[in-house]
C-alpha cells in the first residue's frame, strides 16, 4: 500500500501557553494528502474495477445458489461444507472480476481454475450495473438460508462480514449518481499507473496478459468518461476546480511520452526472465512501447478532452451536503469507508476530545521544559537506515506484540528513479495470499523526502504495521473470502495505530516522543474535523480558513486543504476515526482487566479477527474481555 509521509511536524495546535506551532508548511500538506494515496494500493486495488467500487463483490448469485441449498434441516457438517462452498465461490468471483484484482490476489490461479481468464477491466456497464441490487438481495436470501448456530466460530466471523458488506452493497443503491472515479488522489487517472507498474510477472504469461490491458486502457477510460457524462446529466458533476486537479494530473503523466516510466521501467522488469530470449524479450518491449505511445498516452488526453468538455457542469463548489441527498450519501461513505457505526455527531465530539486532550498534552510538556519544544522540531531519530530500523522494530516490539515465524521475508527497495516524482516517501504492497511471506517495502529516494526522519514512516508500512498486520492475518491460513472482504477502516487504523505505537521504540527522550506524537495525533483529527465541517456541516472556504488558522495555516493552504476534502470526502477521515476506534477498544480493555490486561494479547486479539467493521469487533471484544478475566 501506498504510504504518504508521515514525517515528525510539532502540531499545528494553539497551546496553552500561546505557543503556536506552526511548523506548517508544504511538506505538511504533502504529508496528510499523500497518506489518501494509500487508498487503493495493497487489496484496494479492487477499487479500479468500476463495477467493484460499486460494491460489486457478490455477483454470482445463479452460480451460487446452484452450488448451496436452501435446506436449513441440513446436518451442521452439511451446513458448514456448504458454506465453505458459499464463500469460495464468492472469493472466486470477485477476484476473477478483472485482471487488476486477479494478479494482486493470487499467485497461483490454477489452484482456483483461473489461469485462463479473459483480460479486462471488469464490467464497465453502469446500465447493467443497475441491475445488480436486486442481486444482492437474492445473495443476502441464499446467506441467510444458513442456520448461523451450526456455523464453526471462523464461519460465524465470515457470515458476519458477508452480511455486513451486503447491508452496505444494498445501502448504496440509493446514491447511484454520487460514486467518484476520477479525483485528484485516490481516482483512476492516478492510481492505475502505479499498478500497472508494480503488475506482477509470475509468467510469460503475466507479461501479455500485461500489455493486452494497456491496449483496453482506451475502451476503460471511455466508460469513465460515459458514467462522468451521466453524473453531469443528474447534476452531481464535480466541480471545475476538481476536474481542474484531474487533468492538470493527466497532463504531467503524459508529458514527455517517449520517457514515460511504464516504458523506462519495463526492461528491467522482464529482465529476469531466464526462460524468456533476448529476442522475445525485444518483442515484449516493442509491443509495451507501442501500448504505452499509441493506447495509453491517447487515452489520457482523450480523458482530458472529455473533462474539459464537461467543465461548468458542476453545480457545486462546495461538500457532499451542498448536493440533494448529499448528507445522507456522506454518512453511508463515512461508514463504508471507516468501518465504525457511530453517528457523524458522535464522531465530531469524540474527535473534538481526543483534539483537546492532545493539545493539553503538549502544552503541559512544553510548560514544564520548554527544550522539548526545539527538540520535537528538530528531531534526530538514533536509527535512520532503513533495514537498520526494521531490525530494530522487529526486536523492539516483540513485548508488545505476537510474534511472526521466522521465513517471513521483506526487502527494502528503493522505487526507480523515473517514479519519485509521482510516489510517495515510502509505501508497501500488499503480496498475494498465496505468496505472503515474501515482502517488499519501497521507499523513494527523492531528495524532496527526508528518510533520515522516516522512522514511523517505515514502521506503518512494515513492523508493527501494514507487512506486519497482513503477514500475521495470513499465517492462520484464513479462508480465501477473507481476502475480498475490504474493510478499509479497519486497516488503516491499524497501519496508523502501529505507527503512533512506534514512537515507543524510536530511541527518543520520553517526552520528545511523547510529544511527537499527540502532535500527530492532533493533526489527525484537525483534519478529521475539517472532512465533517466541509461535507456534512457545509463549511465555506471562509469557515475552514477561520478554523485552521488557529493552527497556523495560512489562506493558501486553506485552500489546498478545501480543495482536497471536497475531491476526496471520508478519505481523511478514515485514518483518524479507524485509530481512535482501536484507542477506545484499548481503553476498555484496559479498564475492565485492570492487571490482567497486556498490549500483546489486545493486539493479538485485533489481529487475529482480522479486517471487519469496528461493530463486529466491539461486540467479540466483550466475548475476549470475559474470557481474559477467566484466565
Amino acid at each position: 500500500m501506498v504510504k504518504g509521509q508521515h514525517a515528525q511536524y510539532l502540531c499545528l495546535c494553539t497551546l496553552d501557553t500561546n505557543l503556536i506551532c506552526k511548523k506548517m508548511c508544504a511538506e505538511m500538506r504533502s504529508k496528510v494528502k499523500n497518506r489518501i494515496i494509500k487508498v487503493i494500493i495493497s487489496l484496494c486495488f479492487i477499487l479500479l474495477a468500476i463495477g467493484a467500487v460499486r460494491g460489486d463483490y457478490f455477483s454470482v448469485i445463479d452460480v451460487l445458489q446452484k452450488s448451496v441449498g436452501y435446506d436449513n434441516s441440513r446436518s451442521v457438517e452439511k451446513m458448514q461444507e456448504d458454506f465453505d462452498a458459499f464463500l469460495n465461490q464468492i472469493f472466486i468471483d470477485s477476484v476473477s472480476q478483472d485482471t487488476l484484482t486477479m494478479n494482486y490476489t493470487l499467485k497461483n490461479k490454477k489452484i482456483y481454475g483461473l489461469d485462463n481468464m479473459e483480460v479486462s477491466f471488469g464490467n464497465m456497464d453502469f446500465d447493467e450495473q443497475k441491475g445488480t441490487y436486486s442481486v444482492y438481495e437474492n445473495m443476502m436470501e441464499t446467506l441467510r438460508s444458513f442456520d448461523y448456530d451450526k456455523l464453526k466460530e471462523e464461519q460465524k466471523i465470515c457470515y458476519d462480514l458477508a452480511e455486513y458488506m451486503m447491508k452496505l452493497n444494498l445501502e448504496s443503491s440509493k446514491y447511484p449518481d454520487f460514486e467518484e472515479y476520477l479525483s485528484e488522489t485516490s481516482g483512476v487517472q492516478a492510481q492505475l499507473p502505479v499498478l500497472l507498474v508494480e503488475y506482477n510477472f509470475y509468467t510469460e504469461n503475466d507479461i501479455k496478459d500485461y500489455i493486452k490491458l494497456l491496449n483496453l486502457i482506451p475502451e476503460y477510460f471511455n466508460n469513465v468518461i460515459k458514467y462522468e457524462k451521466y453524473k453531469a446529466s443528474k447534476g452531481t458533476f464535480m466541480s471545475d476546480t476538481c476536474v481542474n486537479l484531474v487533468i492538470k494530473q493527466c497532463n504531467a503523466f503524459v508529458k514527455n511520452p517517449d520517457k514515460n516510466y511504464l516504458i523506462t521501467t519495463f526492461e528491467k522488469r522482464i529482465s529476469g526472465f531466464a526462460n524468456i530470449n533476448d529476442t522475445d524479450k525485444q518483442n515484449y518491449i516493442a509491443k509495451n512501447r507501442d501500448a504505452v505511445l499509441n493506447k495509453v498516452i491517447p487515452a489520457y488526453k482523450n480523458l482530458v478532452f472529455g473533462l474539459e468538455s464537461l467543465k461548468g457542469n458542476g453545480k457545486n463548489n462546495g461538500g457532499l451536503c451542498g448536493f440533494k441527498n448529499g448528507k445522507k450519501y456522506y454518512e453511508y461513505l463515512v461508514r463504508r469507508k471507516t468501518g465504525s457505526d457511530r453517528s457523524i455527531k458522535e464522531m465530531e465530539i469524540l474527535i473534538d476530545k481526543e483534539l483537546k486532550q492532545a493539545q493539553k498534552k503538549i502544552s503541559e510538556i512544553i510548560a514544564k521544559n520548554s527544550k522539548i519544544y526545539d527538540s520535537a522540531v528538530n528531531v534526530k531519530y538514533k536509527y535512520t537506515e532503513p533495514n537498520e530500523v526494521i531490525k530494530h522494530l522487529k526486536s523492539a516490539m516483540k513485548e508488545d506484540f505476537p510474534s511472526l515465524s521466522d521465513d517471513i521475508k521483506c526487502q527494502v527497495k528503493y522505487v526507480d528513479h523515473s517514479l519519485e516524482e509521482s510516489l510517495s516517501p515510502a509505501f508497501y504492497l500488499t503480496p498475494a495470499i498465496d505468496n505472503y511471506n515474501n515482502n517488499v517495502v519501497y521507499l523513494n529516494g527523492n531528495k524532496k523526502y527526508d528518510l533520515s526522519k522516516a522512522f514511523t514512516t517505515i514502521a506503518h508500512e512494515s513492523y508493527p504495521g501494514h507487512l506486519y498486520q497482513n503477514c500475521f492475518f495470513y499465517s492462520k491460513s484464513p479462508v480465501p473470502f477473507r481476502s475480498v472482504v475490504n474493510k478499509r477502516g479497519y486497516s488503516e487504523s491499524w497501519r496508523t495505530y502501529a505507527e503512533l505505537y512506534s514512537y515507543k521504540y524510536a530511541g527518543l527522550d520520553e517526552k520528545t516522543a511523547e510529544i511527537l506524537r499527540e502532535n500527530t495525533i492532533a493533526t489527525l483529527c484537525i483534519y478529521a474535523q475539517a472532512d465533517i465541517g466541509i461535507n456534512y456541516n457545509g463549511w465555506s472556504l471562509t469557515k475552514l480558513a477561520k478554523y485552521l488558522m488557529a493552527y497556523g495555516f495560512d489562506i493558501e493552504q486553506s485552500k489546498t486543504v478545501y480543495n482536497s476534502m471536497v475531491s476526496e470526502p471520508a478519505n481523511y477521515l478514515k485514518y483518524t476515526m479507524g485509530y481512535l476506534e482501536i484507542e477506545q477498544m484499548y481503553k476498555k480493555a484496559e479498564k475492565k482487566l485492570g492487571k490482567k490486561f497486556t498490549p500483546k494479547k489486545f493486539h493479538e486479539y485485533i489481529l487475529s479477527i482480522g479486517e471487519a467493521p469496528f461493530s463486529l469487533l466491539n461486540e467479540r471484544l466483550d466475548t475476549w474481555i470475559k474470557e481474559q478475566s477467566r484466565g
